[in-house]
């Protein structure tokens, strides 16, 4: 989504997290509004870096929207080197897992992170993070890892509520009733980089894609996006021209 300032992008993203409500009419995905997908209003807690609604009631896995919740991604992480990279992704995962506890499920931790921990490592490995950078701390990556990791995180929030809704935290029965992968929505996210850092997370963003990530991003730098971006929307004092 391309515009100028104040046009509308990141309202309209916000509108589709669930994050804010509309002041007048719905929001409609895929044929269900907003509140029968899940929950309107920014989930407590949330980082400054990435925001996301409330997540819907845990329970078993049920026919009808996917509890996918999109994440807006808007700054990288100001984690501090208390855990390796790798251990935050998971960490984050668990924190996002445990917000969803709203009925007071009895959360098997050791057993969740075991998950958490499967799933980081796809998700880490379909970004092009490196064993050596799951390794380290998050002050030693490079402008490039730090988004890396923080779309790592993001993934991990995302898809958090559609593991909440599985009767057992076994990395196989995801499998077999069908892992989800994440919604993410990037806000300005790279817009104040350096071209060959957006370069270098690329790859990584469009392995995501290709394995089946939502990914829209609210930019004044479409040039970033190139080879991306399926199709571009160009807002204009809050209208859409397409």
């Amino acid at each position: 989504m391309v515009g100028r300032s104040a046009s509308g992008k990141s309202t309209l993203l916000r509108l589709l997290s669930g994050t804010e409500l509309p002041t007048d009419g719905y929001v409609c995905i895929n044929g269900h509004t907003l509140d029968e997908v899940g929950n309107v209003g920014e989930m407590k807690g949330s980082p400054f870096w990435a925001k996301m609604a409330s997540p819907p009631p845990m329970g078993p896995s049920q026919d009808g929207p996917c509890r996918v919740q999109p994440v807006i991604l808007q700054g990288k992480p100001d984690f501090d080197d208390k855990l390796s990279v790798m251990e935050r992704i998971v960490q984050t995962g668990l924190v996002t897992l445990q917000r969803c506890n709203k009925q007071g499920r009895l959360l098997e931790e050791e057993s969740a992170r075991d998950v958490l921990r499967c799933i980081a490592h796809d998700f880490a490995s379909l970004l092009t993070l490196s064993k050596e950078q799951c390794n380290s701390i998050p002050s030693e990556l490079s402008p490039s890892g730090e988004f890396l990791f923080c779309i790592a995180c993001g993934c991990m929030m995302s898809v958090a509520p559609s593991i909440a809704t599985q009767d057992a935290y076994r990395f196989d029965i995801l499998v077999e009733n069908g892992m989800y992968y994440p919604i993410l929505f990037l806000d300005e996210l790279f817009d104040a980089e350096h071209p060959n850092t957006v370069e270098k997370c690329g790859r990584g963003l469009l392995n995501l894609i290709r394995s089946g990530a939502v990914v829209v991003s609210a930019t004044h730098r479409p040039e970033y996006f190139d080879g991306l971006s399926s199709r571009t929307v160009t807002f204009s004092g809050g209208k859409v021209l397409f």
